[in-house]
């Protein structure tokens, strides 16, 4: 197993968790259930612990793809060299969209872990400060749910090209092109 596996074994926990533990989460503050609100705590802290392992394994995949497109367009499809290299740039452009992406995402995976095991210690002790804390990681857990939501869509262009619109594909730029209007 290379990472580009590992990477697509992993990258869905994060999201779903996130997705598992809203929905959990807020049963929990209506129904006014402790217990439920554990459990929507923990599928965050499951969902922030594995957005580490999915990360870490990108740049691996990222590679792979890479390699693994090259060969593929060189070898099996007899595509011409001027054709491979749109298609290299165009694979770059995705990537680099789906890694910046998967950066911005990362800050609220740590609030989301870090906050998670606050309002489960406040659970645990019956504290009165536990519901709030419990909204507090509800409204952190949909911003980071916004966020994970961009970051699979972005993995999923990468490698499903039937998802793409005509315009992103046609209007992508290069990162080098972008730095040098970036430059004037």
């Amino acid at each position: 197993m290379n990472e580009a596996h590992s990477h697509l074994l992993i990258n869905h926990f994060p999201i779903i968790g996130l997705l598992f533990g809203i929905l959990v989460l807020i049963v929990g503050i209506i129904a006014k259930s402790s217990v439920t609100r554990r459990v929507g705590l923990m599928l965050f802290l499951v969902s922030g612990i594995t957005s580490f392992p999915s990360f870490k394994t990108g740049e691996g995949a990222e590679h792979h793809f890479e390699e693994y497109s090259e060969k593929t367009f060189e070898k099996e499809y007899k595509v011409p060299m001027e054709m491979r290299m749109e298609k290299h740039e165009e694979l770059e452009h995705y990537i680099h969209e789906h890694e910046e992406k998967a950066e911005a995402l990362m800050p609220f995976m740590w609030g989301i872990i870090i906050l998670s095991l606050i309002a489960l210690y406040l659970e645990w002790k019956k504290k009165s400060m536990a519901l709030v804390a419990s909204i507090v990681v509800l409204i952190v857990g949909c911003l980071a749910a916004y966020f994970a939501r961009e970051v699979g869509n972005s993995g999923g262009l990468i490698a499903h090209p039937e998802i793409r619109t005509e315009k992103a594909s046609a209007g992508h730029e290069s990162h080098e092109e972008r730095e040098m209007q970036d430059d004037d």
